[in-house]
C-alpha cells in the first residue's frame, strides 16, 4: 500500500493546489467577480476569445479560500478542536517533509503583509537560522524560503501614522527577497526613509510588476513618489519590469517649472515597460508627458483616468496623440475612482452635444494610435459620432459607457459602402456598450444583427447596477469630468 512518504514531489503539489484553491471562488473579490462578468466589457482583443478568462495579476489572486469562511466547531475529540486552521496548508506542512517543503514554498510565493505582526513572522521565517552565517560572512546566501518569495504585498500602516519602524521592517523583508517579481506598495513612508527605500528597491533587480498606491494623507512628511524618481533610481535598474500600475501619483507642479525637468531629460530605459496603469493622478502635462515617453515604443496597454485640477481637457488630448507609444494596442480612458480636487477648470458640462469630444481630437492625426486594436472609454463628453470616422482599421474591440454616440453612425463604420472594397472598421469584432445614451430597442437591434453578421459579438446593458466599478452617483456628480451634462437617458 502507498504511503504519503512515496509520493513523488509532482503529486503532492497537485493535492496541495486542490487543497488550497478548492474554495477559491468562494472568496472572490469583486474585483475579481466584474472580470467574470457574461460579457466582454472589461476585456481586451486578446480575451474575447479566451475560454479560460483573464489571468489574475499577482496581487489580485493572493486571498486566502478559507478566510471568509467561519470555522466549523468540532465537539468529538479531534487535533483542532477549535476548528481547522484558516490556511489550509498549516495542517497539510505537518504531513510530511515532502508535504512541507511544498506547502511552504506556496506559502512564500506570494504573501500578503496586511500587518505589521505578520510581517515581523515573516521577516523571521526568512532569516531563521541564518544569523550565524549571517556574522561569519557579509555574502551569504539566502535562505531556502527566501528564494521562493516572488510577489509581496506591502499593505500595513495605511490607516496610521507613518514612522521609522515600518520603513526599516520594509527595507530588511526586501534585502531578504532577492528572486522577488512583483511588489504591491500601500505604505506610507516618512521623508527621512526615502534614500534607504528608493535604494532597497533598486537592488532588486528581477521585478516585473509595481503596484504602487499613493496617499496624500500627511503629505509634508512623507515620501510621495515623485514620477521623476520613480523613473531614474528604480525604473533605469529594472530590465525586467514590464507592468506598473499607480493610483493617486502626484508630481511637479505646473506652477513651479523649476522642479519640471527638460524633455532631454528622459532617460533611456533598458526595461520593455508593455502595460500601464494611471488611476487618480496628479501630474501636469509635462510630468505624465515624461512619464509615459520613458516607456518608448514597448507600451501596449494603458488604462489611465481623465482630465483633473492639473491638466485640462486639450492637455490631456495631446498627451495621447503625442506621448503614447505608436505601438499602443490598448487604450481604456476611466473616471476617477477617488477624486479629491475641486474640478473647475473643466467645464464639460456646458459643452453643448454639437462639439466634438476629447478623443475625437485625438484621433484626428493621421499618426496617433494607428496600432490600436481596444479601445475603452466611458462619459458622455469623451467622444461623440465623428470619433468612429478616425478610428484606426486595426481596431478588433470597442467598449463605451454612458456615452451620446448613436446608433446610426455606429452601423456606418461596420458595413461596406457602396465603392468601397471594405467597412471603415473591417477588423471590429467586438461591440460592448454600457448605459448607452438616447437609444432604442430598434437602435440595438440593429446594431446586433450588423456586429452578428460580420462574426462578431454585440453586448449591452441598460442597468446601472451593471455599469464599471465607481463610487455612487451623488459622488461622480462632485468630482466626474465625464459626468453626464444634465440631459435624461433615453
Amino acid at each position: 500500500m502507498a504511503r504519503f512518504t512515496d509520493l513523488p514531489a509532482e503529486l503532492v503539489i497537485r493535492i496541495i493546489h486542490q487543497v488550497f484553491y478548492a474554495n477559491q471562488a468562494a472568496s472572490e473579490t469583486h474585483q475579481q467577480r466584474v472580470r467574470r462578468l457574461p460579457d466582454h466589457h472589461f476585456l481586451d482583443h486578446t480575451q474575447i476569445n479566451c475560454a479560460a478568462g483573464p489571468t489574475l495579476r499577482p496581487h489580485e489572486e493572493r486571498a486566502t479560500p478559507c478566510a471568509l469562511q467561519a470555522r466549523k466547531l468540532y465537539h468529538q475529540h479531534v487535533s483542532w478542536p477549535e476548528g481547522l486552521p484558516n490556511n489550509p496548508l498549516l495542517p497539510l506542512a505537518l504531513v510530511n517533509r515532502t508535504f512541507r517543503q511544498c506547502a511552504q514554498e506556496i506559502l512564500f510565493k506570494n504573501v500578503d503583509l496586511h500587518n505589521t505582526r505578520t510581517a515581523n513572522v515573516f521577516l523571521k521565517s526568512l532569516t531563521c537560522g541564518s544569523s550565524k552565517r549571517r556574522k561569519q560572512c557579509n555574502n551569504h546566501p539566502p535562505s531556502r524560503l527566501s528564494q521562493y518569495v516572488r510577489s509581496l504585498q506591502f499593505s500595513w500602516g495605511y490607516s496610521r501614522s507613518p514612522g521609522k519602524r515600518g520603513a526599516s521592517l520594509f527595507c530588511k523583508i526586501l534585502h531578504n527577497c532577492p528572486l522577488l517579481e512583483n511588489i504591491y506598495i500601500s505604505n506610507q513612508f516618512l521623508l527621512t526613509c526615502k534614500e534607504p527605500v528608493l535604494e532597497v528597491l533598486a537592488s532588486i533587480p528581477f521585478i516585473k510588476e509595481l503596484v504602487l498606491i499613493n496617499s496624500t494623507d500627511h503629505a509634508r512628511v512623507t515620501f510621495q513618489w515623485p514620477p521623476h524618481e520613480i523613473v531614474s533610481r528604480l525604473f533605469s535598474h529594472w530590465n525586467f519590469l514590464e507592468t506598473v500600475e499607480f493610483s493617486q501619483l502626484s508630481g511637479w507642479s505646473q506652477h513651479d517649472p523649476s522642479r519640471q525637468p527638460t524633455p532631454n531629460s528622459i532617460p533611456v530605459l533598458n526595461c520593455a515597460i508593455q502595460t500601464m496603469i494611471l488611476r487618480d493622478y496628479d501630474l501636469d502635462e509635462q510630468a505624465l508627458s515624461n512619464l509615459l515617453r520613458s516607456c518608448g515604443e514597448s507600451m501596449r496597454t494603458l488604462e489611465i483616468t481623465g482630465p483633473h485640477f492639473h491638466l485640462n481637457p486639450d492637455a490631456f488630448g495631446r498627451i495621447l496623440r503625442d506621448s503614447t507609444s505608436p505601438n499602443l494596442e490598448c487604450l481604456t480612458v476611466s473616471p476617477p475612482m477617488y477624486w479629491k480636487h475641486t474640478v473647475r477648470d473643466i467645464d464639460l458640462d456646458n459643452e453643448t452635444f454639437t462639439s466634438p469630444g476629447l478623443l475625437d481630437t485625438v484621433f484626428d492625426s493621421p499618426t496617433a494610435l494607428r496600432n490600436l486594436k481596444t479601445l475603452s472609454f466611458h462619459g458622455a463628453q469623451i467622444a461623440s459620432d465623428r470619433l468612429l470616422a478616425h478610428l484606426p482599421k486595426s481596431l478588433i474591440k470597442l467598449s463605451m459607457e454612458r456615452c451620446r454616440i448613436a446608433a446610426s453612425p455606429l452601423i456606418k463604420v461596420l458595413v461596406i459602402s457602396s465603392g468601397h472594397d471594405e467597412a471603415p472598421l473591417p477588423n471590429l469584432m467586438c461591440v460592448s456598450i454600457y448605459s448607452p445614451r438616447k437609444w432604442s430597442k430598434k437602435d440595438e437591434i440593429n446594431v446586433r444583427e450588423v456586429v452578428e453578421m460580420r462574426g462578431g459579438c454585440f453586448h449591452l446593458l441598460r442597468e446601472r447596477f451593471f455599469r464599471s466599478p465607481s463610487p455612487t452617483d451623488s459622488d461622480r456628480s462632485r468630482f466626474d469630468p465625464f459626468a453626464d451634462s444634465g440631459e435624461d437617458d433615453g
